[in-house]
């Protein structure tokens, strides 16, 4: 006989549905004609939080669980009685075959200064110029010639957030060209960078795709579709 029990979740705890333990109480009492009415309705809790319980499971462990008869049996009946004896919030002890091993990995090793673990992080670090990572990239004057955009301008889009401007060398700033869209900003930028405040971060976060949106949240933002990208930003670093 096969119980369908309905559930749902109280915070980590399960909460059975009423509907469902009625019908597990109806087939109890059909097959279990000799049960009391406190037992029955004891069983039938019991029942039903075990399957809901069962429910929540992979397969696999539900698997697991359908393969140790003997051992489901012991653990339930162990928990039963428990509550039963009012130890029911005590652990459960499981027979174990073989005593555990206990084990201690290396540890993090001596502690170096800051000027060692500079020199050492210097050896594996790999210079990558800006466009590599970030696409193509133009000054304020290539971008005047391109679309007419004045300097003023530029710097005033970048002071409000609504374009990004990469650090190259100590003081220069360049600007990312797919961040364009008829010479200007793309919409949604400026709640972007509201978000995501650093400009390195925010634009490798853009320009990489996000599967919860399908593609890269740069395009999305191209696509009209705004406020699915300030969700995923917000998810991200909100």
């Amino acid at each position: 006989m096969v119980v369908s029990v309905r559930r749902v979740q109280t915070g980590g705890r399960i909460a059975v549905d009423p509907a469902a333990l009625a019908d597990v109480l109806k087939v109890l009492a059909r097959h279990n004609p000799g049960l009391s009415k406190t037992a029955l309705e004891a069983t039938g809790k019991v029942v039903a939080v075990v399957s809901a319980a069962a429910s929540r499971l992979s397969v696999e462990q539900q698997r697991r669980v359908a393969g140790s008869d003997n051992e489901l049996a012991r653990a339930v009946e162990a928990v039963v009685e428990g509550l039963a004896t009012g130890a029911g919030r005590k652990l459960i002890e499981l027979p174990v075959e073989k005593p555990v091993e206990v084990s201690q990995g290396p540890g993090l090793g001596r502690a170096v200064d800051l000027d060692e673990g500079r020199r050492r992080l210097a050896e594996f670090a790999t210079t990558v110029r800006l466009e590599d990572w970030a696409g193509p990239v133009a000054g304020p004057g290539d971008i005047e010639k391109m679309f007419g955009t004045k300097r003023s301008t530029l710097h005033e889009w970048q002071k409000r957030g609504a374009l990004i401007g990469l650090l190259k060398g100590e003081r220069k700033h360049v600007f990312p060209l797919a961040q364009f869209v008829d010479g200007r900003p793309v919409e949604g930028m400026s709640q972007v960078t509201k978000i995501i405040a650093h400009p390195r971060v925010a634009w490798q976060w853009l320009i990489q795709t996000k599967p919860s949106l399908g593609e890269a949240p740069l395009d999305a933002l191209k696509n009209g579709r705004v406020e699915e990208v300030l969700e995923a930003a917000s998810r991200d670093f909100g």
